[in-house]
């Protein structure tokens, strides 16, 4: 199987009985990758309880601050060298039983396909049809390039289509890093970008988009399940800066489209700030974050 010549890259905070769960999950289905690489960035007492976990588990062990790009970017350069493929997965991720084999299946189809660079897991998660997403799918946004109807696009705008509940696999422009697979020789000259923030919003589109530079190709596998099923909340008015100051970047870095994107972020400022009427204070704060977010734009151009 892949995952014998795979180093597993996990980033993980302050969430010991997340990583023990997975470990333990791969361990209990006898998956065994080359090496597993754990970048803590916990706080206090808690690195010691993860790294604890990580020797039971017979996985390598490192510690750094707070950045999901950053912590990714370490474990690239403490993988070994020999490893064909780079497999990065977030601690709270919950695989079905036959994920991981329907994984390999598809990458043995693939394992000489040198156009294909990347594999996707399928996203499995009930749908919450809004207002939003109605319009994402109109013939508007289809006009204008800021929203596309086929799963894992990225538009002229930056903005991405999302990769939920496929029915048959697909090749996408962007894959997520919360459970994904590069074949390690045509990512050794990229890195995550650390400007992103902590947070590191849009990461995963960002280095996707990489490989659409070099000419390669993302497959993702509709019956390689899994769920992610903490969210993180995305109302707050510090998401509201990143949501549009990270995108402008992203499309300036990719040389995308400015105006796309400053429609497509207008739309999408204008339902945030639609909460008010709601009387919906989270979304006021997005909203409000969201014009600092454009102030930003302005001021780096």
């Amino acid at each position: 199987m892949f995952i014998t010549s795979t180093t597993l890259i996990i980033p993980t905070r302050n969430r010991p009985e997340f990583l023990n769960s997975l470990l333990k999950r791969f361990l209990d289905t006898s998956i065994k990758f080359f090496e597993i690489i754990v970048v803590d960035s916990s706080d206090g007492k808690i690195k010691y309880v993860v790294a604890s976990i990580c020797k039971k588990f017979s996985a390598r062990y490192f510690h750094t601050f707070p950045s999901t790009s950053h912590q990714r970017n370490f474990g690239m350069i403490k993988k070994n060298k020999d490893t064909r493929y780079v497999m990065f997965l977030d601690d709270d991720v919950i695989f079905y039983k036959n994920s991981i084999r329907e994984m390999n299946k598809l990458i043995s189809k693939n394992i000489n396909q040198d156009q294909v660079a990347a594999f996707g897991f399928n996203q499995i998660q009930v749908e919450n049809i809004n207002f939003l997403e109605k319009l994402k799918k109109s013939k508007l946004a289809k006009i204008f390039s800021l929203y596309a109807k086929k799963p894992g696009t990225v538009t002229s705008s930056g903005w991405h289509t999302k990769i939920l509940n496929l029915k048959k696999d697909i090749f996408a422009d962007w894959i997520f890093t919360t459970a994904c697979i590069y074949k390690s020789k045509f990512i050794q000259q990229f890195r995550f970008d650390e400007s992103l923030g902590t947070y590191a919003y849009l990461e995963d589109l960002d280095f996707s988009l990489n490989l659409k530079s070099i000419n390669k190709k993302i497959i993702i596998s509709s019956k390689a399940k899994f769920t992610h099923p903490i969210n993180i909340d995305r109302s707050s008015f510090s998401f509201g800066v990143i949501e549009v100051f990270n995108r402008y970047n992203i499309v300036k870095k990719h040389k995308l489209s400015i105006i796309h994107f400053t429609l497509g972020s207008i739309v999408r400022f204008l339902i945030s700030f639609l909460g008010i009427l709601k009387f919906n204070k989270k979304l006021f704060m997005r909203s409000l974050g969201n014009i600092f977010g454009f102030i930003k734009c302005l001021k780096s151009h």
